[in-house]
C-alpha cells in the first residue's frame, strides 16, 4: 500500500473515532470487566521538534513546556487488570488533576445488555498528585472509594488502604507497555488527534494481548 493511502486512511479513521470504538468493543468483550477498582496516572511524553508547527488556528495541540522540555502529558485511566479504559492529552506542564474530569467523561461501557451503561468503578487508586480535597469529596459523593495517599500538608485520608494501594503498579506497567511503541514513547505528530490515535492503536494491542494471556 502506498504510504499516502495509509496516511489518508489513518486520518479518516481518526476523524471518525474508529480507534476509540475498537477499544470500547474490546472492553465489552472482556470476561472480567475490572470494575472493582480503576487506576489513574499520567506520563510526560517528550515531543520531537517535528511535532511543532501546527497552524495557530488549530490551537495548542496539547503541547507545552515542562521540566522535561517540549512535551505532552498523557493521562490514563486503567481497569483492575491494568488495561486502558480512557486516555486524555494536555500540555506537558499541566497538572495531573486536570485530566481527571475528561478521563471520567470517557470510559462508559455499553455492553448491549439491558440497563444503563456503566461508568463508575467501586474504588479509584491514584498517587499523591491526585490528593485534593475536592476530588476526594466528588468521588465519595459518587460512592467511589478514593484510595489516594495524602500529602504531608494534608489531613489523612480515612479511606486509604495500604494493601489495595499496591495495585497501583498496574497502571505504571501499562504506561511501560504503551511506551514500547515508538510513536507513543515520543510524539512526532503535530496534531494531538493523530498522536492520540497512535496511543489508541497501542491500547488495542494491549487489550488483544490481555486476551491471549488468558487462553
Amino acid at each position: 500500500m502506498n504510504w499516502r493511502t495509509a496516511w489518508r486512511r489513518l486520518q479518516r479513521w481518526t476523524a471518525a473515532g474508529i480507534w476509540g470504538r475498537i477499544v470500547a468493543e474490546l472492553r465489552a468483550m472482556a470476561p472480567n470487566a475490572g470494575w472493582d477498582v480503576h487506576l489513574l496516572d499520567s506520563s510526560v511524553i517528550r515531543a520531537h521538534a517535528h511535532a511543532a508547527g501546527a497552524r495557530r488556528a488549530s490551537g495548542e495541540q496539547a503541547l507545552g513546556r515542562s521540566r522535561g522540555g517540549f512535551s505532552t502529558k498523557l493521562h490514563l485511566r486503567a481497569d483492575a487488570e491494568g488495561r486502558p479504559v480512557a486516555l486524555h492529552l494536555t500540555g506537558g506542564e499541566r497538572h495531573d488533576l486536570l485530566g481527571v474530569g475528561p478521563l471520567f467523561e470517557q470510559g462508559v461501557l455499553r455492553s448491549g445488555k439491558r440497563g444503563r451503561p456503566r461508568w463508575k468503578p467501586d474504588a479509584v487508586i491514584a498517587d499523591k498528585a491526585y490528593s485534593a480535597a475536592w476530588l476526594l469529596d466528588v468521588l465519595r459523593s459518587k460512592r467511589i472509594v478514593p484510595i489516594i495517599p495524602s500529602r504531608a500538608d494534608q489531613p489523612g485520608n480515612p479511606d486509604f488502604d495500604h494493601t489495595a494501594y499496591r495495585r497501583r503498579n498496574l497502571v505504571e506497567r501499562l504506561v511501560g507497555k504503551l511506551k514500547q511503541f515508538r510513536r507513543v514513547a515520543t510524539r512526532y505528530d503535530k496534531l494531538d488527534a493523530h498522536y492520540l490515535a497512535f496511543v489508541q492503536i497501542a491500547s488495542v494491542m494491549v487489550w488483544l494481548r490481555s486476551f491471549g494471556d488468558r487462553t
